[in-house]
């Protein structure tokens, strides 16, 4: 074979902007924002992301709709949902009606499968291949599977695994059964160590196809937790899972007034966010074990006045802050990626779906005008996973001074929450929360030097903000919370009710040097580069259309290899640094 013909090599480095920090204006400050640069903790790649739901028209390679979900810098993706993951066949990507029927006892959640049956099966299906694609083609997204065992068979869960390890599709862990413990009242599990059993076999059919593969559990929700599902899983004789993974919603009580509710939400990330996992589940679970989570919202499972609103972006942008500063929790997700709540919709042409499936038909509805616009909660995500995303190193970061803001019960807490990171592109970023009312001026400092003295340049300012918490968006133009980004100096006016990421270069990226070497059937690309430096491999067949990422590389690796390289008969690579 002439590999000249065949293959091309294509580099090429993205940097971003050089900014640095301009000389802390003569002010009096509300706020100082500290991070210490000794000791910081590994950040795991692809941290934050967004579950997916199944009831909907939008087609996962709608080009509009990838170019959406890649203003949220997604780390992951959650395959194929929650609830509606209980009757989905992955091999046809429909719901089975059959299947529905055998949980027809729920009636809460059958009716959420059986309003979603004619939408999902109206379109097509939603098959793993185009949700695979859609990941590669928003950055690389990770995937973590939901694993229907309720209804699904072992020996279909083993050809699920193989099939994603054939074709090289990044499954980051796969989960069994999506919150089993909501079926406790209709018999289908005793308690948590009857759960574990009845999931071993699943489990031992994904291991036997992939031993490397990551197989995570239910703990119960930690806004309502189940002590006794949790001891009685945390019995079980061989704790056998790789990972925990649990939903995180806020149940409201007697509260409906958004003040109060909010309130609620704000005592909840200081009393119960990293501190769940610590001093809950960690003596419940095996020593280096790992958690993720994998649905968490201000608002309760059932929606709520928090929902899709600014206040909710903030709180959704502040619990992944929170959560990123703990190793052991892996992965983030907010609930979820289309939906009122995430990437909205002006048309959901469910009409159009329901008629397909009426008359025995389907209907490709990649070509209709959805008219999608990013919700205010999922403005405010989007800020903090710009640096979440790109970032591989968590500074200890403390906030001095300020305002507080009230919690349920008459307490309070400080207002503005800020946390730091190292990016893997040469860039620090600081993430700064206000969930007050009014503008504040705030003092950045490294290891207790305020930053930018001598410097000309300035941070690049990203943020969202708004005058009233409960603003939400609607069909644009215009939208009322709207992601929006400026230079400015040190100290930084924070506005009320905010998510501002700051960013400045720390050091230059040099382009680096690639080479390839091919070994049939195996492919290594090799480059120099820096260490402390995350690279993105990416790839196209035709260097005018999209780039795909084929994986991120770990700062401490300058190699990638992969087997698919001869399935098409020109493919482009390059290193890209995000």
């Amino acid at each position: 074979m002439n590999l000249d013909s065949k293959f091309a090599v294509f580099l090429t480095c993205l940097l971003g902007l050089g900014l640095a920090l301009e000389g802390e204006a003569q002010a009096q400050v509300d706020v100082v924002v500290n991070f210490v640069t000794t000791n910081s903790t590994p950040l795991n790649p692809g941290f934050s992301g967004f579950n997916n739901g199944l009831k909907t028209a939008v087609e996962y390679y709608d080009t509009n709709f990838q170019q959406m979900v890649t203003t949220l810098s997604p780390g992951w993706l959650r395959f194929p949902a929650g609830t509606e993951s209980e009757a989905f066949d992955w091999s046809s990507g429909q719901l089975v009606p059959a299947w529905i029927d055998v949980l027809a006892k729920n009636s809460y959640q059958s009716n959420i499968l059986v309003n979603a049956l004619p939408i999902v099966n109206g379109k097509g299906g939603s098959p793993f291949s185009d949700f695979a694609a859609m990941a590669a083609k928003v950055g690389g997204a990770k995937i973590i599977v939901d694993v229907n065992t309720y209804t699904d068979t072992t020996n279909s869960v083993a050809a699920f695994a193989r099939y994603a390890l054939t074709n090289h599709i990044p499954v980051a862990a796969w989960e069994l059964a999506n919150e089993p413990y909501t079926w406790l009242p209709y018999g289908l599990f005793t308690n948590g160590a009857d759960y574990a059993t009845q999931m071993k076999p699943f489990r031992d059919a994904i291991k036997a196809v992939d031993s490397n593969a990551v197989v995570a559990l239910f703990f119960s929700d930690a806004g309502n937790t189940n002590v006794g599902w949790d001891n009685s899983l945390a019995g079980y004789t061989n704790q056998y899972w790789d990972a925990v993974t649990y939903h995180q919603y806020i149940s409201p009580g007697n509260f409906t007034n958004f003040d109060d509710l909010m309130a609620l939400a704000n005592g909840n990330l200081v009393s119960n966010t990293t501190s769940y996992v610590s001093n809950y589940l960690m003596p419940r679970n095996d020593s280096g074990m790992t958690y993720m989570i994998t649905e968490q919202d201000a608002a309760s499972g059932h929606g709520g006045p928090l929902n899709d609103t600014l206040y909710g972006g903030i709180y959704s942008a502040e619990y992944a802050l929170r959560m990123s500063t703990l190793p052991q929790v892996k992965y983030v997700a907010s609930f979820q990626m289309l939906s009122a709540a995430g990437i909205d919709v002006t048309n959901d042409y469910f009409h159009a779906v329901n008629t397909a499936y009426t008359n025995g038909t389907t209907i490709n509805t990649a070509g209709l005008n959805f008219g999608f616009f990013l919700s205010a909660q999922a403005a405010g995500e989007a800020v903090a996973n710009g640096a979440l995303y790109r970032s591989t190193q968590v500074y200890a970061t403390t906030t001095t001074g300020g305002p507080t803001v009230p919690t349920d019960g008459g307490g309070s807490v400080p207002a503005v929450y800020a946390q730091a990171y190292q990016g893997g592109n040469g860039r620090h970023y600081v993430v700064v929360i206000n969930k007050g009312a009014s503008n504040l001026l705030a003092s950045i400092k490294q290891d207790g030097v305020t930053q930018g003295n001598a410097n000309p340049n300035k941070f690049l300012e990203t943020f969202v903000t708004g005058a009233d918490p409960s603003l939400t968006n609607s069909t644009p133009p215009p939208n009322n919370v709207q992601i929006q980004t400026l230079t400015g100096g040190n100290p930084v006016t924070l506005p009320p009710y905010s998510v501002m990421r700051l960013e400045w270069q720390v050091f230059d990226v040099p382009q680096p040097l690639l080479t390839l070497n091919v070994a049939n059937p195996a492919t290594i690309l090799h480059w120099t580069g820096l260490t402390n430096v995350t690279y993105t491999v990416q790839c196209s067949t035709n260097l005018s259309s999209t780039w795909s990422t084929v994986g991120w590389v770990p700062a401490t690796q300058t190699q990638l290899a992969f087997t698919n390289w001869l399935t098409e008969p020109l493919q482009f690579y390059r290193i890209a640094v995000p």
